[in-house]
């Protein structure tokens, strides 16, 4: 990390640490790993914007906010502890929380806490819900290995500096060099994999690129202007579906049978609408019609091949003709004599 990301993690970490009570220089330091010097030239510069005293308690250097500033916790009532509780559990059975950020340990003391501050029946009833309550979106790989790249492009991102990555591409086999400017680190349930978006200065344009690919990362000392105009959830739902990104198509799709309710009453797209549900009727099976704007590419394919034979494309015919495509390539290749004697 460069110099001056340390000093905007530092110019972050420590409002947030004095927010819990008072800190020592000693315990500054350890916590950001640094020695006292560094840490008096933060408390310096912070104190700027924030009323920060300083007492000697035993040769000790002791921080604190002064009378005045107080962190005041939000009255949550315990049924909103008990959701907060809920998805905290429900995030950390993603392994989001084990990569090793500033703020990983956190999430435990934050499950801990609100747990103590509940009462003992809703305590024992969630001990309970913690058992069937979680998230299916687990990672397809493991991330242990990858927590410094994951850290350093949190980093980057927050600080918007600029990085060079060696990216090994999984379609083509190779590995490219390129400067790219970090916006959002997230987690793809779709793929279940850790992924970083920003602009990709070798195709200039916004690229998504998965962590575990990322074969070295450099800092320069370059900044970018992050675009304000950007929201990564907005992003997502236009250009990635199915975990695949791809500029977004108008698709209609008719599902039968079983298929057919679940789609009249799945919402797969926010943009997805129903045209059309005719139940069963004279030995005509059900049929439901929808229509969505999604992103093409392999994730809308894998999608339309998951429910297939049960799932027509209607619309656009080019969409139709690659589906028909695969299909027949798939048939050719399950009539062949290729299985062996078990």
């Amino acid at each position: 990390m460069s110099r001056r990301g340390d000093l905007t993690e530092r110019l972050v970490r420590i409002p947030l640490l004095l927010a819990e009570g008072p800190q020592s220089q000693r315990q500054l330091a350890r916590e950001l790993e640094v020695d006292a010097v560094t840490i008096r030239r933060a408390i310096n510069q912070l104190s700027r914007f924030y009323y920060i005293t300083e007492e000697r308690r035993n040769r000790e250097t002791v921080y604190r906010f002064g009378d005045g500033y107080k962190y005041r916790p939000p009255n949550f009532t315990p049924t909103e502890l008990a959701t907060l509780l809920l998805a905290q559990q429900s995030i950390a059975s993603t392994g989001l929380t084990s990569f090793g950020t500033p703020f990983a340990r956190s999430g435990q003391t934050l499950l801990e806490k609100v747990r103590a501050a509940l009462p003992l029946e809703l305590r024992s009833y969630l001990d309970l819900l913690a058992n069937i309550f979680g998230s299916a979106a687990v990672p397809a790989k493991n991330y242990a290995p990858h927590a410094g790249t994951i850290d350093r492009l949190t980093k980057a991102a927050v600080t918007c500096r600029r990085i060079k990555l060696h990216y090994h591409t999984l379609r083509s086999g190779q590995l490219n060099e390129r400067l790219f400017d970090p916006y959002s680190v997230y987690f793809d349930p779709d793929g279940a994999t850790l992924k970083v978006i920003g602009f990709d200065h070798l195709s200039s344009e916004i690229r998504t690129f998965s962590i575990d690919h990322i074969q070295n990362l450099i800092e320069t000392e370059e900044t970018f202007t992050r675009p304000s105009e950007f929201d990564l959830r907005a992003y997502l739902t236009k250009y990635c579906f199915n975990g695949i990104h791809g500029n977004p198509i108008l698709v209609r799709l008719r599902a039968y049978g079983v298929t057919a309710r679940i789609f009249s009453e799945r919402q797969f797209h926010p943009s997805q609408r129903l045209i059309a549900h005719n139940p069963e009727s004279a030995g005509v099976e059900e049929q439901a019609t929808i229509e969505m704007t999604v992103a093409q590419g392999r994730g809308l394919e894998r999608f339309i091949l998951s429910w297939m034979p049960y799932v027509e494309v209607l619309s656009p015919p080019e969409l139709r003709t690659s589906i028909a495509a695969v299909l027949r390539q798939a048939a050719i290749r399950q009539s062949g004599d290729h299985t062996e004697e078990i």
